[in-house]
């Protein structure tokens, strides 16, 4: 295994991967950003990005799934045991000390659906609510829209609400549902 092309391999696949984030921060229109730019950014050829891409969406596709991984990772006790301790205060803190990084999942047209579909323990918890597995999905549609407008509202203003007061948003709703 030759060593120095894999790391040259990982460098260009992050130098890539960056330009094409700092293009998505600094551009108002993403659609507007183009192989060329990010190759430009980069200080690639054209050749670099596609031995490792197959066009922008494949890019796009990798960041997501390396922002569900980071997204995730704060869940992982709860993956690992396969119990939700219900604490979206540990996702409301990281979205506070993440805010570039939320801003960037949502500006890329992401949302909590498919972060909340590929969390095991966050499933196990809606199963908890509807016993009518029919029903489940429209469960995750509704919850996975009222986190993502929250989430969205609150970076808009700047994350100015303290994490505590966002996660009592979300049990209040929880503990209405025990109460229907």
């Amino acid at each position: 295994m030759n060593t120095s092309n894999n790391k040259r391999q990982q460098q260009s696949i992050i130098s890539i991967q960056r330009a094409y984030l700092n293009l998505v921060v600094s551009r108002p229109n993403i659609h507007s950003i183009t192989v060329s730019d990010i190759c430009k950014k980069a200080g690639i050829n054209r050749t670099t990005f596609y031995a490792h891409y197959l066009d922008l969406e494949d890019l796009k596709r990798a960041i997501f799934d390396w922002m569900m991984e980071e997204y995730l990772h704060i869940f992982q006790e709860e993956a690992d045991t396969g119990r939700h301790s219900y604490d979206f205060l540990k996702l409301f803190r990281h979205i506070k000390e993440n805010q570039l990084f939320y801003r960037i999942y949502f500006k890329l047209g992401f949302d909590f659906k498919e972060s909340f579909l590929q969390n095991d323990a966050a499933i196990g918890t809606a199963r908890q609510f509807y016993k009518d597995l029919d029903m489940l999905e429209y469960h995750i549609e509704f919850f996975a829209a009222g986190i993502t407008a929250i989430i969205r509202k609150w970076l808009e203003g700047g994350c100015q609400e303290e994490p505590e007061k966002m996660a009592a948003v979300i049990a209040d709703e929880y503990q209405k549902k025990n109460t229907l």
